[in-house]
């Protein structure tokens, strides 16, 4: 199929045209408009925001003055280390990303973010996340789209992005044809577009052909995540980075009412397939749920149980945040909302689960011995909690269970680029006036996901894009 050109009469003209009015796209165009060029995004859902709009969101960030104030040795050094080390992070990328994340964070306390106490996360060597499991998510993205808003950056809503334009002579991308319900619009722009369009987890197609066993999970995104970036941009021969592992499983949910079920596991619960055996670690010492709840989607007929008993759920909602307990009563409000089956014996539980009685009474059993006696599981060398905080208990009627469901938050791979936000083709070479940013990229997530960077990665890169641009422009306009 020959490439799109735009018509001698466009609907609209831009300098740069950010396609995705979230995480990543709100500080591509706030950069753009404070550098006196025009910006135009777009967005396809009625509202800003993307997938941090409906996450908890933790944000990750070295060398704060909080972290100072509390006595935190931390830095863009130590940080990088910790996502080439944990995650396998292209270093150019994790570079750019460290060096940067600082400056996002500034803005966001500038437009009135306050950010609660300083959470330990597992995979960061030290102390560096705000904000983890309260509720932060949609308060960064309403900072983020106040800076554009002080910036008067146009945003059309309810428009979505098909193709992107391209000149035929050079091969740069010139704009994109949008629609608005059925009508189709064309945008130019002079200097780039920015693709900033979240994933595809919201598309079961796609998520079939990359990972099929994944296809059944519950997508937790908006519903504009379809994909539609991916697929301008592979038209035009991009290449993809670690878009085979980028179907990444997010928490378990209850699978009657899709209500979180995570903070059982968290306080030190189990999983267990219809045979009632266990089959991954459950305090996920990876420090990314996405292993064990991948692991649950494998298991025979897609089907895992979260076990919890009540001593666990009486401790849920406790969170650690540095200096103090905080209690998150949105957590015992998810459990509230699951469908929850109870026995006073593993047997009587298991009937009502419909899983092996015999199989999971000899699960609890040997869990309760281990830690009666050597003091941790020696099934999966389990020490504690999540991430190895607390005391691991034996399990005491009342036995708790919840029928599970994988949810998807966020995907870990996409398009391939380099440290300039350019997306690169087939050949290792940059599309010109083609750049991504957060979700839709891949590289950073190679072998593993440190928690609450997503968030902080995202804006950094859009930001970054952005530079990038008006680098190349510089004097030319």
């Amino acid at each position: 199929m020959p490439p799109v050109t735009l018509p001698g009469k466009c609907d609209f003209e831009t300098d740069v045209l950010v396609i995705g009015a979230g995480s990543a796209g709100l500080p591509a165009a706030y950069t753009i408009a404070e550098a006196g060029y025009k910006a135009l995004l777009i967005e396809d859902r009625p509202k800003t925001g993307g997938s941090l709009a409906m996450v908890v969101g933790g944000f990750a960030v070295c060398g704060t003055d909080e972290q100072k104030a509390a006595g935190i040795d931390d830095g863009p050094d130590r940080f990088y280390n910790d996502l080439v080390t944990v995650c396998g992070s292209d270093p150019e990328l994790a570079r750019a990303y460290v060096d940067h994340v600082h400056e996002v964070y500034e803005v966001l306390k500038e437009e009135g973010m306050v950010w609660p106490g300083i959470a330990d996360i597992t995979g960061h060597s030290a102390p560096r996340c705000f904000g983890w499991l309260l509720g932060y998510g949609p308060k960064i993205v309403e900072a983020l789209e106040k800076r554009c808003k002080k910036l008067n950056v146009p945003i059309l809503f309810r428009h979505r992005a098909q193709r992107l334009t391209v000149d035929p002579a050079t091969g740069r991308v010139t704009g994109a044809v949008i629609f608005e319900g059925d009508k189709k619009k064309f945008v130019k722009a002079t200097m780039g577009v920015v693709l900033a369009t979240g994933g595809f987890l919201h598309n079961k197609e796609i998520i079939a052909e990359y990972d099929p066993v994944m296809a059944n999970c519950v997508p937790k995104m908006p519903v504009s995540h379809q994909g539609d970036g991916l697929k301008m941009a592979l038209e035009l021969g991009a290449a993809t980075k670690d878009i085979g592992i980028s179907v990444a499983g997010s928490w378990p949910l209850c699978k009657d009412t899709h209500s979180r079920c995570i903070w059982a596991l968290d306080c030190g619960g189990l999983m267990v397939n219809k045979f009632g055996k266990r089959f991954h670690n459950e305090g996920s010492d990876e420090g990314f749920y996405g292993f064990m709840t991948r692991a649950g989607m494998s298991q025979p007929d897609g089907a895992y149980f979260v076990i919890y008993d009540g001593e666990i759920a009486a401790s849920i909602g406790v969170n650690r945040v540095k200096g103090e307990i905080v209690q998150n009563q949105e957590h015992v409000k998810d459990l509230d909302q699951c469908v929850r089956y109870y026995g006073n014996t593993p047997e009587e539980l298991a009937q009502k689960l419909g899983i092996d009685p015999v199989g999971f009474a000899e699960t609890i059993a040997k869990w309760n011995a281990d830690i009666e006696k050597v003091g941790y599981d020696t099934v999966f060398d389990r020490k504690g909690r999540f991430g190895g905080y607390g005391k691991l208990l034996p399990f005491k009627a009342p036995f708790i269970g919840i029928k599970a469901v994988t949810s998807l938050t966020s995907a870990k791979g996409g398009l391939k680029i380099n440290v300039k936000q350019q997306v690169i083709d087939q050949y290792g070479d940059p599309i010109p006036g083609l750049f991504a940013a957060g979700e839709i990229a891949g590289g950073m997530w190679t072998k593993s996901y440190t928690l609450a960077t997503m968030s902080s990665l995202a804006p950094t890169q859009g930001m970054l894009a952005a530079r990038t641009i008006l680098a190349e422009f510089k004097g030319k306009k």
